[in-house]
């Protein structure tokens, strides 16, 4: 990923820089971050009030639910492996029981960058490789409550983020 790639998608400079660290800083925390069995895990790299970054580990096998990001957008680099998304549009006013059209797939390789700039905008991701995948997000404003929708039922259930681990950058 290179600085002007970042630079034309993200248009914050306070942005490509800070996840311009976390891509540097990468082979220094990459060893800190833990690993759940087909299980995802997030690690806090750097917190202000304007954004946070956060490395996240997926397990083969590991598969998020579908989800969206509240009141943040957000930015996904993947750093080693690759990452499989489906995406969804959320057609309701955030009723109790979502419901989403499925909007397409798409496949990232190491280097892709990806993107959700509203709460409309949902996806559910899977590491389908048989190793580890690293990626590196940015949350602007930092992720607070989001919303993890059944996708049998489209029952909404909000949800508050965790960290598995903090590692300073």
């Amino acid at each position: 990923m290179n600085e002007r790639t970042l630079a034309d998608v993200i248009e914050v400079p306070q942005f490509v820089r800070a996840l311009r660290r976390g891509i540097e800083a990468f082979t220094r925390y990459r060893a800190f971050m833990p690993l759940a069995p087909r299980a995802y895990t997030r690690t806090l790299l750097e917190k202000t009030d304007e954004y946070e970054v956060i490395a996240m580990l997926w397990a083969p096998g590991s598969v998020s639910p579908i989800h969206d990001h509240g009141d943040s957008r957000c930015w996904v680099i993947v750093l080693e492996g690759s990452l499989d998304v489906e995406n969804y549009d959320r057609l309701d006013e955030r009723e109790p029981l979502a419901r989403l059209r499925h909007s397409g797939t798409a496949h990232f390789e190491a280097g892709a960058l990806d993107h959700r700039l509203t709460a409309r905008e949902l996806h559910r991701v899977r590491n389908l490789g048989e190793i580890g995948t690293y990626s590196l997000q940015l949350y602007a404003k930092p992720l607070g409550t989001f919303t993890i929708v059944d996708d049998l039922t489209g029952l909404c259930r909000a949800m508050q983020p965790h960290y598995d681990a903090v590692v300073d950058l």
